[in-house]
């Protein structure tokens, strides 16, 4: 059975021998890392849906394994890792944000979204926490970051035989028991955009460019290979990004070599230089076709872009409701607006709470490399907290160019390599740093310091108890809809101008729904496709012609106006929904009396249904209480233990 490797004492030295593979987490961690890679990631557990990938489950069977170490243990570290201390925060903050989610009237896909979530908040944390205690040294962790670099350069030259014949070759990878939802090929500029193992091209960037800072910090720094097994991942990765045909993928390289380049001494520095000159001007005279996409794909105006940055006032529509703790994480879905950035995405899901502590993990784990990272340049230890730095860098930057946590891979690497920072930190850092670090304590007797935490603990119960109250006396709300359907006339005479045949009804509603608009104004968020209540409102009404084309591009195919209400009560919901619907109705017959057209020739407009029924939604207060009721029971223990080492009985 694999035991996790508990970390050194304070004043104990580092050990540096190499160790069994069977004796700590690298085996796996090595495992999560192949599940990740060789398996499709379009391949998942049927009954799981999207998170149901191999290396998802396994993820979450690694977070168990830890909670088993972690409740065996006798010991604690007296000053806790900073990344793990950031990390922590940042999983409360998820864990709010789903509180806030379970107290709010959504749709069922939305619910199901939130607790998908949760799932993955699991198996991030199951790769994190297992990398950072369970690696017991650094010999250790350079078996892990080799292992994932030679994995990066495989499916790099999968994704190069993907562009060099046009096909996905996945596609025929058998995988029993387990569904698979291929996306088929991507093409631009008529070229493949190769995607690995992944789901996505930008999926597959993501993961290439993260990789590469490491394979940089190998190549230069780990002397003791031979040069042509360093050399060859960092080729592969860097042409698989330069075919990739992905702006983000081209981005992240930037980022990665300018992150690690004032490190290096200038010999280095002169070869890296002379290196992409040279590849550049290969790829110019191989590929002058593909040099002309590349520029095509930041000069072109691009829709899609438009459609995205589009949706942003929308998007802080939607924040102003649940500006603090968001509104749940993974339940900002494409049925709302699809904005490929999953910066802006979070803010929306875990608030401004959650960004900070996520931006704070990322920003800690990049200082505490550069602070315990080994002065001199030319030790391996130091390119390596280098790569590291690195690689974060650019995984979360390329986070503001797609929804990379809708995706398995991209986070996948991301949160393993904040794992490797935080055991790195633990392992390269000097032990008396940390000595270092002095806490001022008041020197009270036992069982006055048991007092004084007790109070304490009480203090958070008293502060949480209203705010459970809250929860738990969180309203539902009623909603109803009802369209107004437009039909063709009786009779086709009349010289209605309005109607040459049943297409034109469709434009015609489109004008009736612009009049009513101009009368009283947008009056809910404009969602894709999602119920209004979805947003979070909790009163309001919404007028439109259906959209059958999506977010890209509109697409009407009924000539219907739908109006949704949303109120406190039933009788409210009814009334609105009926001045709305009469009103709506005079609208559509005012024009063609106005044009003097006889009744008989007149565009119709009916009514369904006719008796509507309203809907009372109701939040998940129950599932709200047992969420908040643990993370009072974790903010009681905090508050507790905080107390008793402050009072010098840890």
């Amino acid at each position: 059975m694999l035991t996790i490797a508990l970390p050194a004492p304070a004043n104990t030295p580092v050990k540096t021998t190499r160790t069994s593979v069977k004796s700590d987490a690298v085996t796996g961690l090595s495992i999560y890392v192949a599940l990740m890679f060789l398996i499709p990631s379009d391949r998942v557990v049927a009954q799981l849906g999207g998170s149901g990938t191999p290396s998802v489950v396994f993820s979450i069977g690694l977070l168990v394994w830890w909670l088993w170490f972690r409740a065996r243990r006798s010991t604690r570290a007296r000053f806790p890792n900073p990344v793990v201390i950031a990390f922590t925060l940042f999983c409360i903050a998820v864990l709010a944000s789903e509180v806030v989610a379970a107290t709010m009237t959504v749709p069922m896909m939305d619910r199901n979204a939130a607790d998908t979530g949760l799932i993955k908040l699991a198996s991030y944390a199951g790769v994190f926490f297992v990398a950072a205690d369970g690696i017991p040294s650094f010999d250790r962790l350079m078996v892990l970051i080799r292992r994932l670099v030679f994995a990066g350069a495989l499916v790099a030259l999968l994704g190069v035989y993907q562009f060099a014949t046009g096909t996905v070759l996945i596609d025929r990878i058998p995988t029993p028991g387990l569904a698979s939802s291929d996306g088929g090929i991507d093409m631009r500029g008529g070229y493949m955009r190769p995607r690995g193992t992944a789901r996505h091209a930008l999926e597959f960037a993501s993961v290439i460019t993260s990789i590469l800072p490491l394979a940089l910090a190998l190549c230069v720094g780990d002397q003791t290979r031979r040069v042509i097994r360093r050399l060859v991942p960092v080729m592969l990765l860097v042409l698989t990004a330069l075919i990739s045909l992905t702006r983000s993928a081209l981005i992240g390289l930037v980022l990665g070599f300018v992150a690690m380049f004032p490190f290096w001494d200038s010999k280095v520095r002169r070869i890296a230089i002379a290196s992409m000159i040279a590849g550049m001007g290969a790829a110019a005279v191989a590929f002058p076709q593909l040099i002309r996409t590349i520029g095509d794909m930041f000069s072109a105006v691009d829709s899609s872009v438009n459609s995205r940055t589009d949706s942003y006032g929308v998007a802080f529509e939607i924040f102003e409701i649940h500006p603090w703790f968001g509104r749940g994480f993974g339940t900002f879905l494409p049925s709302y607006r699809i904005l490929d950035n999953q910066l802006l995405q979070l803010l929306l899901e875990i608030g401004i709470v959650g960004i900070l502590c996520f931006l704070g993990l990322l920003l800690t784990s990049v200082y505490c490399l550069f602070a315990v990272r080994k002065a001199k340049m030319s030790t391996l230890e130091s390119h390596v907290g280098v790569g590291l730095a690195a690689s974060i860098t650019v995984g979360a930057s390329l986070m503001a160019f797609f929804d990379a946590l809708s995706f398995p891979q991209a986070p996948g690497v991301l949160f393993l390599v904040l794992g490797l920072a935080a055991a790195y930190v633990r392992l390269v850092g000097e032990e008396n740093t940390y000595n270092r670090i002095m806490i001022p304590v008041v020197s009270v007797s036992k069982h006055r310091a048991h007092l004084l935490a007790t109070v304490a603990a009480m203090l958070v119960l008293l502060i949480a108890a209203p705010v459970a109250m809250a929860i738990k006396s969180t309203p539902g709300i009623v909603w109803a809809q009802r369209d107004v359907v437009f039909l063709p006339p009786a009779s086709s005479v009349g010289g209605n101008s309005l109607r040459s045949d049943a297409r034109d009804l469709i434009p015609f509603a489109t004008m009736v729904e612009h009049s009513y608009d101009g009368v009283h104004g947008l009056d809910a968020i404009q969602t894709v496709s999602a119920p209004i209540y979805g947003t979070g409102i909790s009163s309001g009404s919404a007028v439109y012609v259906p959209n059958a084309g999506g977010q890209w591009q509109t697409y009407m195919t009924d000539a219907i106006i739908s109006v949704e209400v949303v109120a406190d009560t039933n009788e409210a919901a009814l009334q609105k929904l009926n001045v709305m619907t009469d009103e709506i109705v005079a609208l559509a017959a005012q024009p063609q009396a106005d044009m003097k057209i006889i009744e008989s020739a007149y565009i119709l407009t009916d009514t369904y249904p006719e008796e509507v029924v309203p809907q009372t939604i109701m939040p998940r207060t129950k599932w709200a209480l047992l969420l908040f009721g643990f993370l009072t029971i974790v903010g009681v223990g905090f508050a507790y233990d905080l107390t008793r080492r402050k009072l010098g009985w840890p």
